[in-house]
């Protein structure tokens, strides 16, 4: 009897091993997806991370796709824990949003794989993760729909502002390496700063007046000249560069094929190769070609901006646009890191830049009394998070593309969610 007990407890505690093993690989896996990006990730730099050999990683998964899934039902599992407790809080629909909202940003949580490439997966594995997600999602929707009914939160659009909001959940852990510097604070401050914007926006005013100067339509490119040889390559390399990002902006870059982004243009493999060597420059054109674009929208904010709160929302409103009006420059989300080491460094470079532009538009509001005294360091990477993860629920198509869903976020920056 006290060796079949001792046998048990040996097997018990031999399944309590793995269990903890396997959740160091899949932590592993997320920083290396995050970093990487799926198709780019090292199987061995995962393994060395968290002290394996290579061949050790299989007795925990049975291939890629298997350790995918395996980290996005992760992810999925533990928003639904954080939904799980914002749902017990004895509170109004307001707590229980900024209750999630500091839960799921936790600075002291290791971070999540995105899922920003969710048809990698094939099958019933994507058809799993995605209905996760969805569930997840219709329960975000449900807790600021109860803020509605209970007068916590002002008539808002529950789909645009839950989506937002996993936006923002997603987007902050990674925006640490787009940032300028270590600051260790910088998670923590974020928390804060989400906290702060959703319930009471920036504006000192709430029924701060903005009507947008211009759209991001101002910004396509014009046709180039019938005989002009030169410019019509460029056009046709800013028509490869356009819907390639826009792919990746929906399906994730690994879950999108070099065949698809000819079929979309229709065209050939051929021809896409007369205008990028591979797949690398590919990737570095379109993010080129996203930061050529950002920067073209804060000049516009600073240009067409009456003070320094509506510089930050002409901002907000053209990157919105941009991504509802198919300009789409290409995301900031994973696999930066697989990039070749100078296009990281001028990228990063271009990324704090952007940043303290949008921080001084934060400060030359305060200083004008039209923007709420906030953390302006955090506050500035906020926007990125809502739109950055538009492409992967919107559809362009949806009657909201036609200025209702830049009208809420607008709203949302300006007055935040508290219903007054």
């Amino acid at each position: 009897m006290a060796r079949a007990e001792a046998a048990a407890g040996e097997t018990a505690e031999a399944a309590g091993g793995r269990a903890a093993k396997r959740a160091d690989v899949l932590a592993a896996a997320a920083r290396e997806f995050n970093a990487h990006g799926i198709g780019r990730a090292s199987f061995s730099r995962i393994a060395r991370d968290i002290g394996l050999t290579r061949a050790a990683l299989y007795y925990y998964v049975k291939d890629r796709q298997d350790l995918v899934r395996q980290c996005y039902e992760r992810t999925c599992e533990v928003m639904a824990t954080d939904l799980s407790s914002a749902e017990a809080i004895d509170g109004s629909g307001l707590e229980r949003l900024l209750g999630f909202l500091r839960g799921s940003l936790d600075p002291e949580r290791a971070r999540g794989a995105v899922l920003s490439e969710l048809d990698y997966l094939k099958g019933p594995a994507h058809e799993a993760v995605a209905r996760a997600h969805g569930d997840n999602i219709a329960r975000l929707r449900a807790i600021v729909r109860g803020g509605i009914t209970d007068k916590s939160l002002r008539p808002c659009d529950d789909e645009a502002i839950a989506q937002a909001i996993f936006g923002v959940v997603a987007w902050i852990p990674l925006s640490v390496d787009w940032v300028e510097g270590d600051d260790p604070t910088y998670r923590e401050r974020t928390v804060q700063a989400v906290a702060e914007l959703v319930s009471d926006g920036l504006a000192v005013d709430p029924e701060y007046d903005f009507r947008p100067p211009i759209g991001a339509a101002a910004f396509r490119p014009k046709p180039p000249a019938a005989f002009d040889r030169e410019a019509q390559a460029a056009a046709k390399r800013e028509q490869i560069l356009a819907t390639a990002s826009a792919l990746f902006n929906r399906k994730g870059v690994d879950g999108t094929s070099l065949d698809e982004i000819a079929a979309a243009l229709g065209a050939t493999k051929g021809a896409f190769y007369h205008y990028l060597d591979n797949r690398t420059e590919l990737m570095a054109g379109c993010y080129g070609r996203a930061f050529d674009l950002f920067e073209a929208f804060a000049d516009a904010a600073d240009r067409l901006g009456r003070d320094g709160l509506q510089k930050g929302l002409i901002g907000l409103h053209l990157n919105v646009e941009a991504q509802i009006l198919g300009l789409a420059p290409l995301v900031q989300m994973v696999g930066v890191e697989a990039l070749p080491a100078t296009v990281r460094t001028d990228l990063r470079r271009r990324s704090r830049l952007l940043q303290q532009r949008f921080t001084a538009f934060q400060r030359e509001g305060i200083a004008q009394g039209v923007t709420r005294p906030v953390d302006v360091d955090a506050v500035a990477q906020l926007g990125a998070g809502v739109f950055e993860w538009l492409p992967k629920w919107f559809d362009p198509a949806d009657p909201r593309a036609d200025g209702a869903l830049s009208a809420e976020y607008l709203k949302l920056f300006i007055a935040g969610l508290r219903r007054r």
